[in-house]
């Protein structure tokens, strides 16, 4: 499956940007809500046998709200940490630990939960930042009984997962946005909506809550008034069949709709040809001036021009935009903190 955009694959983006749809309209409050999302969604790009979610209390103290093991919710623990475990390395270094940095030794002095008797063969704890001040949190974990389950992309992935949630926290408290959510990864902004799959896909969204709102009526009038209970069930019926409705629809679309026009139509042929080489090989103006024998003062001019014509902001999207792959040569300080 080929890589798009900042590096993902097709269906990591699919996963990503539903993720940030959903944390996007989740209500005030609703932090398990938001945890669950966080859960299912890399649930369903990798194995997950354990997941939890906690966050700093005092200098050694860790609250864990969110516990699940072996797809079994467990009720929230707080314990004590102390300099050989995780949580501690997590907390001073603001980045991701992978069970393959020291073959699980930290992670061995983790807090226990769950069957204490199995142990971990792979692992992924990512940092998850303060909006305000840019200090760590908290963290959120998976793990894994099988090894080697967690590459560099499922690594970014639960990363940029992390700082979603943040990022969602950060709008309930309506500060702004010090995350950097989407420069790197601008495809998985799904306010931006793509085609009319993504506009199916929003109102989806809107349809499931109408629907979920009118089941608390049916439910909460079932009593006291049957007629009106009687009157939500049948719109409970039209929503769902609405749903259906939009789901043939989006079959339909899917295996109809034509090729969209050439991003590159608007560039000229020197553009076009800077485009393509910070898409797929991610040169720098310095690289770029010297690959094309040009000044990079007229680099910078092309690439400007460029960032213009597509209407993106960061060189990080052309390759995107574009819908080429990125370079294959991606580094860690593209998912670390």
């Amino acid at each position: 499956m080929g890589r798009i955009g900042g590096g993902f694959s097709a269906e990591f983006v699919e996963r990503l940007r539903s993720a940030d749809q959903r944390l996007s309209t989740i209500e005030r409050g609703q932090h398990a809500t938001r945890y669950a999302v966080c859960r299912t969604t890399i649930s369903e790009l990798t194995r997950v046998d354990s997941f939890y979610i906690g966050f700093y209390r005092d200098e050694d103290t860790i609250f864990i709200p969110y516990i699940y093991d072996h797809n079994q919710f467990l009720r929230p623990d707080i314990g004590t940490f102390g300099k050989q475990g995780v949580s501690f390395w997590v907390r001073a270094s603001k980045r991701p630990y992978l069970h393959s940095d020291d073959d699980g030794a930290r992670l061995a002095n983790a807090i226990p939960f769950g069957d204490e008797t199995e142990v971990s063969r792979d692992a992924a704890v990512v940092p998850l930042l303060d909006a305000g001040n840019g200090d760590v949190a908290g963290l959120m974990s998976i793990q894994s009984l099988e090894p080697d389950v967690y590459d560099d992309e499922v690594v970014r992935a639960f990363d940029w997962l992390g700082r979603a949630l943040m990022h969602s926290f950060a709008r309930d408290a309506a500060e702004q946005d010090e995350l950097d959510l989407y420069s790197i990864y601008p495809e998985l902004n799904s306010a931006n909506l793509r085609n009319e799959l993504d506009l199916i896909g929003e109102v989806n969204v809107r349809l499931d809550r109408i629907h979920d709102a009118i089941g608390g009526l049916a439910d909460r009038a079932s009593d006291d008034s049957p007629a009106i209970a009687d009157d939500a069930r049948q719109l409970l019926d039209l929503c769902e069949q609405l749903q259906v409705e939009i789901g043939d629809l989006v079959g339909q679309l899917r295996s109809k709709a034509p090729a969209g026009p050439d991003p590159k139509a608007g560039l000229t042929s020197r553009e076009a040809e800077i485009a393509e080489l910070i898409a797929q090989e991610g040169l720098s103006n310095a690289e770029l001036a010297d690959r094309l024998h040009i000044s990079q003062k007229t680099v910078k001019t092309h690439v400007g021009n460029v960032l213009r014509k597509l209407g993106v902001a960061q060189r990080s999207a052309i390759a995107w935009t574009l819908g080429m792959a990125g370079p294959h040569d991606a580094t860690p300080s593209q998912w670390t903190n």
